[in-house]
């Protein structure tokens, strides 16, 4: 097609709904307003059409902003928010997916353990010392770990469980599909379909960010998904937490255990496509809200911050 050729406003509603992945129908308005929000009438050349598609692909991905923050002491620890760490998300719908559950409304994180509280000088905080990358020859910073003991006592939290039916929860009922059939797409297809139906279900995503990034060899490709579909994850979770979340989500508290492996597949994500600084934030977070570390991150978190690159990680 010549830069002259024209473009009609559904030839571009059905450009876009090819590029997003999202229904052409769900694509109406923002289409329709072209011309007024970009100063063009219709039909469009093949460049303005570019341009306009890169534009509204990019509003698409434009992270939600994160709640609005209190005045804090500067030397305060919280978690960081996923629109603090990037800008942009991997798919196109996941703020439509936020926006649809905020609709919806949204369950709060709650106390858990009856209302007790971590104490990292405790037994059950590791007492003085965590078993770190130094016991098995390692050398950390323990910069995390300073952290958390200056932090002090802070309170356990528990994530809700978004699956309130019958019977076993969606994921494993994908799992199960899995383990009988022997078929990966049948298995991705029951996970895509437990999230179309409730976008709540943060372990279906990071079991299809799992997935992906099994197959990041084929190339980057998978990784990208794989992105997508741990942002996703996380974004979902955040939207239970406090809008300053300085507590713990413990691992013994298994409806904290989705949002976990989602930080934990993002952090590696992030990290074999080569932006340390976003994974590094990420596993920050990890150990931030789950200090015992039941996932190992305190063995990568030093190479990662130090910039090393996935192909150049030393195993630990």
């Amino acid at each position: 097609m010549s830069a002259t050729a024209s473009v009609c406003e559904d030839e571009l509603r059905t450009m876009l709904a090819q590029r997003s992945g999202l229904d052409k129908d769900s694509l109406w308005y923002p289409v329709y307003e072209v011309p007024r929000a970009f100063g063009l009438s219709w039909p469009l050349t093949e460049d303005q059409a570019e341009d306009v598609l890169a534009d509204l692909l990019e509003g698409l991905r434009r992270v939600l902003p994160p709640p609005r923050q209190p005045r804090q002491d500067g030397g305060s620890r919280r978690y960081l928010r996923l629109a603090e760490i990037t800008d942009r998300y991997e798919r196109c719908d996941t703020r439509r997916i936020l926006e649809r559950i905020h609709r919806a409304g949204i369950t709060p994180a709650g106390p858990a353990f009856a209302g007790d509280t971590y104490d990292p000088r405790s037994e059950r905080g590791w007492g003085a010392r965590p078993y770190c990358a130094a016991d098995r020859g390692g050398r950390p910073s323990w910069a995390w770990w300073r952290a958390v003991r200056e932090a002090g006592p802070r309170p356990f939290y528990r994530m809700p469980d978004p699956y309130t039916g019958e019977g076993a929860p969606p994921v494993d009922r994908a799992l199960d599909l899995r383990e009988r059939t022997r078929n990966d797409a049948t298995y991705r297809e029951a996970l895509l379909a437990a999230v179309r139906e409730d976008p709540r279900q943060i372990d279906c995503w990071a079991h299809l960010g799992s997935d992906a990034l099994e197959r990041s060899g084929a190339g980057n490709w998978a990784l990208s998904e794989a992105l997508g579909f741990y942002q996703t994850a996380v974004a979902v979770a955040e939207l239970s937490l406090p809008s300053t979340f300085t507590g713990v989500l413990a691992w013994s508290e298994l409806d904290n255990r989705p949002f976990h492996r989602a930080l934990h597949g993002l952090g590696l994500t992030w990290w074999q496509l080569g932006d340390t600084e976003k994974a590094t934030a990420v596993f920050g977070n990890s150990l931030w809200t789950n200090p015992d570390d039941n996932q190992g991150i305190r063995y990568l978190i030093d190479q990662v911050s130090a910039g090393v690159a996935w192909h150049q990680r030393s195993e630990v």
